[in-house]
């Protein structure tokens, strides 16, 4: 918000307009939260610059309001993502990422350049729900290694491991979590094996059921 214009000169008349003028521009307007302001007292609302969204103050912090999440343009995003492709490893104990190629629904969330990656149009703080349906192609046994990376770099102690035994067994694995994201950050989902008889499998429709995605993504604001 700017500062008020100054009681000068004689005629108050006329500072007593610019006045006016002011607070009716300016009324209705958040302060800007810019770094430095105290949340020790609760309930001060202000304007986050840097993550286009209002904030409160509350036990000494300022905090994100939700509002608005389901319409487009509203709200930091969510977004839904899937992948109908199968998925292989072509070397053994090297991580690869996973691609995505179908988008549900989304708002100032997408999938980016490369497919692999899913890029967040806004800062916030992001609940994020990770599946995958495995497929063995042999009886050996096999073990399969899953974790996120944020802007390329590894997101330590995330990574989830399973293993498989039988020929044609699938499995489906998940996890979740809470990732804090700047604007035009992106997430990747990697995985590694170590046997390439191991699959992120896809399954066409059936005609009592849908088909089943390799891979799947869910993102919400929280």
């Amino acid at each position: 918000m700017s500062t008020p214009p100054p009681p000068v000169g004689s005629i108050w008349n006329d500072w007593a307009e610019s006045l006016n003028r002011y607070l009716t521009r300016n009324i209705n307007q958040l302060q800007y939260l810019i770094g430095g302001e105290s949340a020790e007292d609760n309930g001060l609302l202000m304007w986050d610059r840097t993550a286009q969204h209002p904030v409160v103050s509350y036990d000494g912090a300022f905090i994100p309001l939700a509002y608005g999440q389901n319409e487009p343009g509203q709200g930091y995003g969510y977004g839904a993502f899937y992948d109908h492709t199968d998925q292989s490893a072509t070397s053994i104990n090297t991580g690869k990422a996973i691609t995505w190629n179908t988008t549900a629904h989304s708002s100032n969330i997408s999938i980016g350049t490369p497919t692999s990656r899913i890029v967040f149009a806004k800062a916030g703080r992001y609940y994020i729900s990770f599946t995958a349906q495995l497929n063995s192609t042999s009886a050996s046994t096999k073990a399969f290694w899953f974790w996120p990376k944020l802007n390329g770099t590894d997101v330590a102690g995330s990574t989830m491991k399973i293993t498989m035994h039988a020929n044609d067994e699938t499995k489906t694995v998940s996890r979740s979590g809470i990732f804090q994201v700047s604007a035009n950050d992106y997430l990747e989902s990697y995985f590694a094996v170590d046997d390439t008889g191991s699959t992120l499998q896809h399954y066409a429709a059936e005609s009592f059921a849908p088909a089943v995605p390799s891979v799947s993504l869910t993102v919400m604001s929280v």
